[in-house]
């Protein structure tokens, strides 16, 4: 029997009583790129998140590590290159029948399950004494385990904390996401379609532009809903106290832009605040990625980051040197499979394509719901589009790609074969490598889906995490779990804060007599435990 202890943390706790280090407010919108008044966009109307970057802090170059929501999620729960831990294939808890893969691997559903030292950050705060919720979306791909948040719900809120703890609190939204597009098409304009710009890779017509209008509109709506969570943190007395980050999940999500490992689906915009405007004005241009903003939010709260956490810190007591390069993957994205790796410096983006017998667009249902997508389609099959829009529909992909993001920002123009630029890309090509190493790429050691899934359940059926043991030692309380990894919590007489509240287990505790003593166990990527039952002698 192992005891299981999320040991090795620290933080900067203040006196018994009220705890003073600074809350954490998270607001994260869906599928945006740096689409903002703030960003230099010039038909962007978001006062609430351009004020919040007047009085903050605005990072010009954060980069996601997919194109898409859920590897991404992976990334911001765990620390963890999605690739390395077999969250990269999108919904790996939803799979469906993918059309580019024979009969014989295709898979079902399972859950990312990593190495046993991973945990979900937000654990490391609740055992530094922050209460934790998430409104509402998770998306993992894994179960979250009761031990992630003290409240994970659309009712979800630091309202509902014990007086005197600090919080971290996320809330998602979503009206800026794809399908919003034509969820609400038919809607009075904010921007209208004659203000607009149409990228180069598009066609300039009325379907594209209003598409293009409704974006922006929806962005201007999410923006009027993130201003009325903050005015929520004013009511409450705590703007002044409390540290507050914005971002996007991915980039923006029109058709060539979410999904993508290039910039048009990598680049978020990300926005801090912390208290009494401290630091405010400041752009930051260095390179960040999504695996660094767990360890981030562990910096500022003052918990010491694990080690084991790809990411590394941007700011905080804990902040390291400024990253030289930003990586990104792509492998499945629902019913259709690719495999692509990329990296970005200063100034070049690397694209290695492991199936260049595939070509760069994906042919996706939903996507197609999307009047710009039947556009682009009808226009291709019609032979009325040029050498830039066509190029994302070109029938195969070269082995490697190189893109110089100074002088084409679109991405339009592939130097990799270019005698000119021989040294960049084989310094690349070199970085790359060493990357996938480092993370051991599971995509790239298994090229199928179904090998990938029985490398992370041998036998091809979800383990299940053994029941733990609670037992009553010196006067105090102790669990222990003999699946290594797992994280532990209990209730005492049915209950947490709340009836419906688990308390994370960090470290042994004291109950009264005759109290009753339930416990969970759940490593991720494993079925929870049953629960055990111990009445406190």
């Amino acid at each position: 029997m192992t005891v299981n202890l999320l040991w090795g943390f620290s933080c900067s706790g203040g006196p018994a009583g009220r705890d003073e280090r600074p809350n954490i407010l998270c607001l994260v919108c869906e599928d945006i790129s740096p689409f903002l008044g703030c960003y230099g966009d010039p038909v962007a109307i978001t006062p609430n998140l351009d004020k919040l970057a007047a009085e903050g802090v605005r990072l010009t170059r954060m980069y996601a590590v997919s194109g898409v929501c859920a590897p991404n999620r992976n990334a911001l729960i765990t620390g963890m290159y999605p690739s390395s831990i077999g969250g990269n294939n999108m919904r790996t808890t939803n799979t469906r029948r993918v059309e580019n893969v024979p009969d014989s691997l295709q898979t079902g559903p399972y859950e990312c399950t990593p190495p046993p030292y991973v945990r979900c950050f937000i654990e490391y705060l609740r055992a530094a004494g922050y209460y934790c919720t998430n409104n509402a979306k998770e998306d993992y791909q894994f179960r979250a385990p009761k031990s992630a948040w003290d409240e994970s719900s659309r009712t979800a809120n630091w309202r509902n904390r014990p007086d005197g703890k600090p919080f971290f609190s996320i809330f998602n939204f979503i009206r800026s996401h794809e399908s919003q597009i034509w969820t609400w098409e038919n809607e009075p304009w904010i921007i209208h379609p004659d203000s607009v710009e149409v990228p180069p890779y598009y066609p300039d017509n009325p379907v594209i532009r209003r598409d293009i209008a409704r974006m922006h509109s929806n962005n201007t709506i999410m923006d009027r809903e993130v201003g009325e969570v903050l005015e929520q943190l004013r009511e409450d007395g705590l703007y002044e106290n409390t540290i507050i980050i914005f971002y996007s999940d991915h980039g923006g999500p029109m058709p060539r832009g979410k999904r993508e490992v290039l910039e048009s689906g990598t680049l978020v915009p990300f926005i801090m605040r912390f208290p009494e405007m401290e630091n405010a004005g400041t752009v930051v241009e260095d390179l960040c990625s999504f695996v660094d903003i767990p360890a981030t939010i562990l910096s500022l709260a003052g918990v010491e980051i694990p080690e084991y956490i790809h990411g590394q810190a941007f700011w905080g007591d804990q902040r390291a040197v400024p990253r030289e390069y930003v990586f990104a993957a792509r492998d499945r994205v629902d019913e259709w499979f690719d495999c692509r790796r990329a990296v970005r410096d200063e100034r070049y983006r690397y694209v290695k394509n492991y199936r260049k017998d595939l070509g760069a667009y994906m042919d996706l249902a939903f996507r197609k719901n999307m009047k710009t997508m039947q556009e682009l389609l009808r226009l291709k099959d019609a032979g009325k589009l040029n050498g830039d829009q066509l190029y994302w529909f070109r029938e195969t992909k070269e082995p490697e790609e190189l893109y110089d993001l100074w002088n084409d920002p679109y991405e339009l123009h592939n130097l990799a074969s270019d005698p000119g630029h021989n040294g960049v890309l084989e310094d690349l090509r070199k970085v790359l490598k060493t990357w996938l190493d480092e993370i051991d790429d599971l995509g790239v050691k298994y090229p199928a889906e179904k090998e990938l899934m029985f490398s992370l359940w041998p036998d091809g059926v979800q383990p299940v995490t053994q029941v733990p043991e609670i037992r009553h030692r010196d006067g105090m309380v102790e669990l222990a779990c003999g699946t290594e990894g797992s994280s532990m919590v209990y209730q005492v007489n049915q209950a947490g804060y709340r009836p419906d509240h688990w308390f994370l287990y960090a470290e042994p505790f004291r109950a009264g007599s005759g109290d009753t003593i339930t416990a969970i166990a759940h490593r991720i990527g494993f079925l929870e435990s049953r629960p055990a039952t111990f009445i406190n002698p």
